[in-house]
């Protein structure tokens, strides 16, 4: 940690736009439906858990990769406002910036296609290049939004560097099994919505009916990590922290997007940790994080600040 004790958080993901097309619901297979509007917004997991981190008060580094386009203007932009180190952000001649087609219904649930573009250039010898980006770093984000490997390398770095690893196991991959050991090795934290949670298990998400408890348990065994948390929407979280579980109710809001919620979920979480809170008390801000996020629009903007985080648990009581 930084001497003047102000966090620091090493972020490696994604950075994409977010082209967001929004309607009365979303549409089924094969129907075309009219839509009421469309946003461009800055986003991609790893864009909008650095975002999340700068806002909740820690000093952010991200480590990503950018075309040399419009897009990718927009979106240092966006990270620079948002006060994130973009030092070791790299570009890329050969691939363009990524790029997300969102669709989103009135009760804020979405779908989207994600090309990830030169993201998934990144690879894990540009992390050995920017080994000065873990010095007193103490959290570290990767998601898998880009090559597995490259997110194992800098959780192998933030490991060696004596920070707590987080790993937003999303998008969750086909099979559990093409994840390289070396990443769940060097996991602290596993952070997972229920879909996720079951398709790291290898089970089908729309047929699993298992308790979320249950499965937040063989989470903890199967990778061997001390903390597991699984966010659950409307019907909040429950985690598993050593022997101990943790369950929290969701706070009653009403949502308008949810995209950037499991994003602001995991950036808070990780700032928080980075501060060297106990786990219990960045789990409760996390989840308040999330709460005020699915009331706004968007990746980056979703997410709230320390004081917007304060204030709301203050109001809850």
């Amino acid at each position: 940690m930084a001497s003047d004790m102000v966090p620091i958080v090493v972020v490696i993901g994604s950075s994409h736009v977010d082209l967001v097309a929004r309607a009365s619901r979303l549409p089924v297979k094969g129907e075309t439906l009219p839509g009421v509007a469309f946003e461009m917004h800055a986003g991609g997991k790893g864009g909008n858990q650095a975002a999340a981190c700068a806002r909740s008060g820690a000093r952010t580094r991200f480590l990503g990769r950018l075309g040399r386009d419009a897009f990718a203007d927009r979106l240092i932009a966006a990270l620079e406002s948002a006060g994130v180190d973009l030092s070791w952000l790299s570009r890329d001649d050969s691939a363009g910036t990524g790029c997300s087609t969102v669709l989103t219904g009135e009760d804020g649930d979405y779908a989207s296609i994600i090309v990830p573009g030169s993201s998934m250039l990144l690879t894990a010898n540009h992390v050995r290049d920017m080994a000065d980006a873990f010095s007193a770093c103490g959290a570290v984000i990767g998601q898998l939004e880009i090559n597995p490997a490259t997110t194992a390398a800098a959780l192998e770095a933030g490991r060696r560097a004596g920070a707590v690893t987080i790993l937003n196991a999303a998008p969750a991959p086909a099979s559990p099994d093409s994840l390289p050991a070396t990443l769940l090795q060097a996991t602290d934290v596993l952070v997972v919505n229920r879909v996720e949670g079951a398709m790291l298990l290898g089970q089908d998400p729309e047929t699993d009916e298992s308790d979320p408890q249950r499965t937040v348990d063989a989470l903890q065994r199967r990778w061997e990590c001390e903390t597991v948390i699984m966010t659950l929407g409307e019907r909040g979280l429950v985690a598993r922290v050593g022997e101990r579980t943790i369950t929290l109710p969701a706070h009653p809001v009403i949502p308008v997007d949810t995209i950037g919620a499991g994003d602001a979920f995991t950036g808070t979480l990780a700032a928080s940790l980075a501060s060297e809170m106990a786990i219990n008390e960045a789990i409760r801000r996390a989840n308040a994080a999330g709460a005020i996020a699915v009331t706004r629009a968007g990746g980056h903007d979703a997410a709230p600040t320390a004081l917007e985080v304060d204030a709301f648990l203050a109001n809850a009581g």
